[in-house]
């Protein structure tokens, strides 16, 4: 008789699903790894779960297999210098602020980043200066910042020591990146570009060109979630006259683990390996499976995919052809109702359902007879017909509340909880952030003004989630003591 063991109890009742991954990771349940490196691990994981041993390296002191295979990601990606990451794109973009900022430093940025980042801003003391993002009225998501944006918030912030953006957005929009770190390095400003969506793109001509070929000094790329590294191994790969490389590697040698993961080390290396082989090959199959993909889905009555008609928008340059954000809207379905529809009837795993949508992420592990069964799912669905769904009305742009205390302040600030409707002229002292889209209504240290309070309570009547509050059903909000 075993141990009570719920999770793994509960990924071994979900391995016995058939379903389509049309999620992260990007190695879609291991159809998208070497064979070698499958062969490998599947006969004893446990055998390269290793630790710093003779001939094996360190990953904080690298001098041997793991300089020379960092040494080899950097090439293939086009970077001077890169580091591997077993804590996440979150580990890297920690470094990557702090090795550039210091305390009390300003930092220029657009108000949908991860909030990895403003984990960092708290970590670093940093001073955030936010730059707000407009709103797609039909799917309401985030379109990239402009390059005039950038521009006019440096001269407004002269004191700003480095900007950072988010190319890719996670529903595969990407902005005038190019043109911003040309604007930004002529303020001798570094550029740190969280690319966690974009690690393939370096793979084909027909995927928006990588953060360092738009001139980013550092990007940080979540290898695990396009490519065949295992979940949370990702890299940071600097390109840079503005960095120094020896400051970031001293920072991600106090934040990332002091025992890393030679599995996750190995899948980075490994994926590195087979796309060093087979990687232009194997993105040009899966391109052009989703190219009839999304032919096919514009046919279907009822549906829409976010499609390159959003280029040239509020500065979008290009999309990501593997990112398919699909609305049920006109069918009267909501995005969740249609994620639970594709997962139970035609078990299809979706990687984000929202109010209207879903999100579909197709990589190198998925095939033909994937698309097939999404499509097919898709005109199945599409029949179904219900009452429109009352839209939510939004501003063009989400308020930037004053700051009245660095994000870093207010999270170690003594603080108590209020009622939503007696919070109005209080410090916040947590992050909230409707989803979808995603973006902070209000961060640490933020005022919450009344305007705050009325959105919020918007967001709560379209039955939105909240991400970081204290209060799931956010009745009561965290804020500063007086």
């Amino acid at each position: 008789m075993r141990g009570k063991t719920p999770l793994l109890d509960a990924l071994i009742k979900y391995l016995k699903l058939s379903r389509v991954p049309l999620h992260m990771p990007g190695h879609k349940l291991g159809r998208g790894i070497s064979r070698t490196f499958k062969n490998i691990i599947s006969k004893d994981p446990f055998a390269l779960d290793l630790t710093e041993l003779p001939g094996l390296d360190d990953l904080h002191n690298p001098t041997g297999p793991i300089k020379k295979a960092q040494g080899r990601a950097a090439v293939l990606f086009g970077a001077e210098h890169t580091f591997f990451l077993v804590n996440g794109t979150t580990s890297g973009l920690h470094a990557a602020i702090m090795g550039v900022c210091k305390p009390g430093d300003e930092l220029l940025l657009p108000r949908d980043v991860h909030r990895s980042v403003i984990g960092a801003c708290i970590l670093a003391g940093v001073r955030p200066k936010y730059i707000g993002v407009k709103l797609d009225q039909e799917y309401c998501i985030p379109y990239p910042v402009m390059a005039e944006d950038v521009s006019e918030a440096l001269r407004s912030n002269p004191m700003v020591r480095a900007v950072l953006q988010v190319y890719p957005s996670y529903y595969g929009l990407t902005g005038e990146l190019t043109n911003i770190t040309r604007n930004t390095h002529s303020h001798n400003i570094p550029v740190i570009v969280d690319e966690a969506h974009g690690a393939h793109f370096i793979f084909s001509n027909k995927l928006p060109p990588t953060a360092l070929e738009s001139g980013a000094d550092i990007s940080v790329q979540s290898t695990h979630k396009t490519l065949g590294a295992f979940t949370q191994a990702s890299m940071l790969h600097i390109k840079s006259r503005l960095i120094d490389k020896d400051n970031i590697a001293g920072q991600l040698k106090i934040i990332q683990s002091t025992s890393p993961s030679y599995l996750l080390m190995s899948s980075l290396d490994a994926a590195v390996g087979h796309m060093e082989v087979s990687g232009q090959r194997l993105w040009g199959h899966t391109l052009s499976i989703i190219e009839q993909l999304r032919k096919n889905i514009q046919e279907i009555p009822g549906i829409n995919c976010l499609g390159t008609n959003v280029i040239g928008k509020n500065g979008v340059q290009a999309i990501d052809p593997t990112k398919l954000y699909i609305s049920f809207r006109e069918t009267g379905l909501s995005g969740y109702q249609a994620a639970e529809i594709l997962f139970k009837k035609y078990g299809i795993a979706v990687e984000l359902s929202d109010r209207f949508s879903v999100l579909c992420m197709f990589s190198i592990g998925n095939s033909a007879k994937d698309a097939a069964k999404l499509v097919k799912a898709l005109m199945e669905i599409s029949r179904y017909r219900r009452p429109r769904q009352r839209t939510l009305i939004l501003a063009e742009r989400l308020p930037l509340p004053p700051l009245v205390m660095t994000p870093r302040e207010a999270w170690f600030a003594p603080k108590h909880t209020l009622a939503l409707d007696e919070a109005g002229g209080k410090i916040c002292g947590e992050m909230i952030a409707p989803y979808p889209p995603g973006i902070p209504i209000v961060c640490p240290g933020e005022e919450i003004t009344f305007e705050v309070i009325e959105i919020i309570k918007e967001f709560k009547a379209n039955s939105h989630a909240f991400h970081g509050t204290a209060d799931p059903e956010l009745n009561f909000i965290k804020v500063v003591n007086d």
